[in-house]
C-alpha cells in the first residue's frame, strides 16, 4: 500500500504534464473537462468499472464554486498514482461541492518524500491540517507532539461502534485514538493459478507449510525463461515486515516480556530460511535487494514471478494485469513452530495539532468515512473497509481475490513494530539497510538481527 515516485521532477499527473511536489491544481473549466476525459480513459482501459464512471464524474459536472470558501483545509495525500489521484480528487471535489464555507485543497506528495516533508512542516510549525499516512508513522509524529488526540470526537462519532475494534487498535497509542483507520488490510500470498495449471503444480492449500512453499517456489522457477517462484521485497518498510511475518512462523517475537527479542535463535533461524530463498535456492529474481512494492506487484503481473506476499491493495491491479481467474490468494504458510502470523495495518486519516481549522477538518475526515465514500475508496483499491457494515457487503466479503486475506484473520495481529513511537522511522532508516545487507551476504542473519535489536532497544520511547 505505498506509492512510487515517477522521475525526479515530481509525479505524473492524470491531467497531463507533471505536478511538482506539494503542488495544488487550480480548478477551472479546463481542469473539469480534463478530469472527465481522464476518467473516461480509465473506464475504457478497465482501470475503473464502466458502471462506476457516473459516480466518479459526478463532482466534475455542473458549475464550479462561485465564491471563495471562508475556510481552507489542507490535505496531504501520499500515494499520487493516477488511479488514486483521480479517486481522491473525485472525493475531495464531492465534499467541496457539498459545502458552502469549507474548501479542501489536496497536496499530492510522492510517498518516498511524504514522511520527511511532514517532519519538516511540523518542525517549521506549518503542517497541513490533515493527511493520509500509515499507522507505523503515527508513533513518530505523536512523539513530536504533532498529532491531534481524536479520542473524544471519535467516541462520539456515529460510526464509532461500527468500526472494527482491530482497526481502532492500529491507531490507538497509550489509550488515545490518534487517527481514523481509513482502510485496513493484512498480508497473504498471491499465486498464479494459470501458471500452476500450465506446469502441473498443485495450488497451495490453506494449511500449507514452509516445506510446501519452497517446493512450490522451486517448481515455478524457470530461470531460463526469466520466471521465478517468489517475488521477495527488499526495499521499503515492508521488506522488514514481510521477513518478520515469516520469522513468526518459526516462533520468533519482536517483544517478549517487555524486552526486544527479535534476535532470538528462533528469529535468526527463521530469517536465515527466508533469505535463503534468494541466497541459496535462487527462487527469486536477482533484483530482490532493490525490489520495492511496484517491482513485486508488476513482476507478478508480467509473469516474471509466480508468487508474492502483499496486502490486498494489489488484488484489483492483478485482476487487470492477469485477470481474476488467473490468480488466487492463500494464507502465509505455517512455519516449523506450527505457527504463522500476518500483520494488520491501516491507512490513516490524521489531523495535526497545529491545525487552525479543526472543526472543518473533522467534517472532511468524517465525510471520507461515510458509507459511499468509504466503500468506493476501499473497493477501488482492493482494501478492506474499517467499518464492519461496509466490510460485510458482498463485494468485499464474497470476492474470491480477498479469500486469502479473510482466511488469515484468525492469526492476524497488529504489527508489533507499533509498540513504541520511536520505532516508526527507524524501520526505514536503519532496519531496511540491515536486512538488505543480510540479503547480499554482507551480514549474517544473526549479525543483522543483533544490530536491529540494538536499534529497537535504543528507541523504546
Amino acid at each position: 500500500m505505498v506509492g512510487e515516485r515517477h522521475g525526479s521532477g515530481g509525479f505524473a499527473s492524470p491531467t497531463g504534464g507533471r505536478v511538482k511536489e506539494g503542488e495544488m491544481v487550480i480548478k477551472d473549466d479546463a481542469y473539469y473537462a480534463s478530469r472527465r476525459q481522464f476518467l473516461r480513459t480509465l473506464a475504457a482501459t478497465g482501470a475503473i468499472a464502466a458502471a462506476d464512471l457516473a459516480w466518479w464524474e459526478e463532482p466534475f459536472l455542473g458549475p464550479r464554486r462561485a465564491h471563495a470558501a471562508a475556510t481552507t483545509v489542507r490535505f496531504q495525500f501520499s500515494v499520487p498514482e493516477p488511479l488514486r489521484t483521480s479517486l481522491v480528487e473525485s472525493l475531495v471535489e464531492r465534499f467541496n461541492k457539498s459545502q458552502k464555507d469549507i474548501e479542501v485543497k489536496v497536496e499530492f506528495v510522492p510517498q518516498a518524500q511524504a514522511r520527511q516533508k511532514l517532519i519538516t512542516a511540523v518542525t517549521a510549525g506549518n503542517p497541513p491540517d490533515c493527511c493520509q499516512i500509515w499507522d507505523n508513522w503515527l508513533g513518530e509524529f505523536d512523539g513530536m507532539g504533532a498529532v491531534e488526540d481524536l479520542t473524544g470526537r471519535a467516541k462520539e462519532w456515529k460510526y464509532y461502534k461500527d468500526t472494527l475494534p482491530i482497526a481502532w487498535e492500529t491507531v490507538t497509542f497509550k489509550g488515545r485514538i490518534l487517527s481514523f483507520p481509513w482502510v485496513v488490510t493484512n498480508d497473504a500470498i498471491y499465486v498464479r493459478a494459470d501458471r500452476a495449471k500450465e506446469y502441473g503444480i498443485a495450488l497451495p492449500k490453506d494449511d500449507w507449510t514452509w516445506e510446501d512453499f519452497l517446493k512450490t517456489a522451486r517448481a515455478f522457477t524457470k530461470a531460463d525463461k526469466n520466471q521465478y517462484g517468489f517475488g521477495m521485497r527488499g526495499q521499503g518498510t515492508w521488506a522488514v515486515l514481510y521477513a518478520t511475518e515469516f520469522m513468526y512462523g518459526n516462533g520468533a517475537q519482536v517483544l517478549k516480556d517487555g524486552k526486544v527479542a527479535i534476535n532470538s535463535k528462533e528469529a535468526v533461524d527463521g530469517l536465515d530460511w527466508y533469505l535463503d530463498l534468494f541466497r541459496k535456492h535462487k527462487v527469486t529474481p536477482p533484483s530482490v535487494p532493490t525490489d520495492g512494492w511496484r517491482q513485486i506487484v508488476e513482476g507478478f503481473g508480467r509473469g516474471v514471478t509466480n508468487m508474492y506476499l502483499h496486502n490486498s491493495g494489489s488484488s484489483e491491479e492483478q485482476k487487470k494485469f492477469v485477470g481474476a481467474p488467473s490468480f488466487v490468494t492463500v494464507p502465509i504458510p505455517l512455519g516449523p513452530a506450527k505457527k504463522r502470523a500476518t500483520f494488520y495495518f491501516s491507512e490513516t486519516l490524521t489531523m495535526f495539532k497545529a491545525s487552525k481549522n479543526k472543526d472543518a477538518t473533522w467534517k472532511f475526515l468524517t465525510f471520507l468515512m461515510d458509507d459511499d465514500q468509504h466503500a468506493h475508496y476501499a473497493k477501488t483499491l482492493g482494501l478492506l473497509p474499517a467499518r464492519k457494515s461496509i466490510a460485510d457487503r458482498p463485494e468485499f466479503a464474497k470476492d474470491p481475490a480477498l479469500a486469502g486475506f479473510i482466511k488469515s484473520f484468525p492469526f492476524s495481529i497488529v504489527s508489533p513494530y507499533l509498540a513504541y513511537a520511536g520505532w516508526g522511522g527507524k524501520l526505514d532508516s536503519e532496519g531496511v539497510p540491515l536486512f538488505q545487507q543480510a540479503m547480499v551476504g554482507k551480514l549474517t542473519a544473526k549479525e543483522c538481527l543483533d544490530k536491529f535489536a540494538d536499534v529497537l532497544t535504543k528507541n523504546m520511547m
